[in-house]
């Protein structure tokens, strides 16, 4: 059993551990997303939560905007969301006071303020990753659209049927045109209910199929083509993000490389011929 003098020293030695603590959450987090399961908002008590949405009330405006963004552009929407986010960026920092039982002042403060933007990262790449998805099967979710038009169905009744197709497009983009779809059933203005619909998604893709689909309902243009082309759009789009991500990987090879991979090799490559040449020029030093 070490003693509590050698504790910090024990934990400051090997610094991987919060690293590794930190990439294990970041891939949960990453793999829940992928799953394309709907996120579950855990339930905190008001007693708990209250305080907490007090206390980040005195932040910036801006930041707690950009916060409550990213939580309708990951998919947690409901009402006590961001009293759960409050909670975990004030209590989890405030956690952090019992680790200056075993460690410096300067590594206390250091783990609070990473637990503080610990939760907006997370906020970050969960959004990323499902507005990402959602972009990626897009494309599909329109050539069904076209589909369904050419045989004879409406846009509001097109909507409602690929909000239940679950085959090639995620769950993700089905939530979104389910919602959609209900709010054209009640009533809503189909231009407001587009904006609406990029509002709760971040997708740009999705902000200018809208204003194409009403553009098309104003002038009278078949919907059928405003789908195609967006489609055909979409499918280039993503095909030139594909080729400029395959244009970079050079540059990114090039660091592991030059000082991963060529080291190595001229090694294995030089050293037997610096050893047989050593070997030869000993005696001849010696003389």
């Amino acid at each position: 059993m070490p003693s509590a003098s050698l504790l910090p020293f024990n934990i400051l030695q090997y610094p991987e551990l919060f690293a590794a603590l930190f990439l294990g959450v970041v891939m949960v987090l990453r793999g829940r997303s992928e799953s394309g399961a709907s996120p579950v908002v855990p339930v905190v008590p008001v007693w708990l939560s209250a305080p907490a949405t007090a206390l980040l009330s005195a932040t910036p405006a801006r930041y707690r905007q950009w916060l409550q963004r990213l939580q309708v552009w990951s998919g947690y929407r409901s009402n006590t969301a961001f009293g759960v986010l409050a909670s975990l960026k004030v209590y989890l920092p405030l956690s952090m006071i019992l680790a200056g039982l075993i460690l410096p002042l300067w590594a206390v403060l250091l783990l609070a303020l990473l637990s503080f933007f610990l939760p907006d990262a997370a906020l970050f790449l969960i959004s990323r990753r499902r507005r990402q998805r959602i972009k990626e099967s897009l494309p599909q979710a329109l050539d069904l659209m076209v589909l369904c038009v050419d045989a004879g169905l409406g846009l509001d009744a097109t909507l409602a049927r690929i909000a239940t197709e679950s085959s090639v497009v995620v769950n993700e983009l089905n939530e979104e045109l389910m919602l959609l779809s209900r709010d054209l059933l009640l009533g809503i203005e189909r231009e407001r209910a587009y904006v609406e619909l990029y509002n709760r998604t971040g997708v740009e893709e999705l902000r200018a199929l809208g204003a194409s689909l009403t553009q098309a309902a104003q002038l009278g243009i078949s919907i059928a083509k405003i789908l195609r082309a967006q489609s055909d759009f979409l499918r280039n789009k993503l095909s030139q993000k594909a080729e400029e991500k395959a244009a970079r990987l050079p540059i990114y090879m090039a660091f592991p490389l030059w000082f991963c991979i060529m080291p190595a090799l001229m090694v294995i490559l030089l050293a037997p011929s610096f050893i047989i040449f050593f070997e030869y020029l000993k005696p001849l030093m010696m003389k």
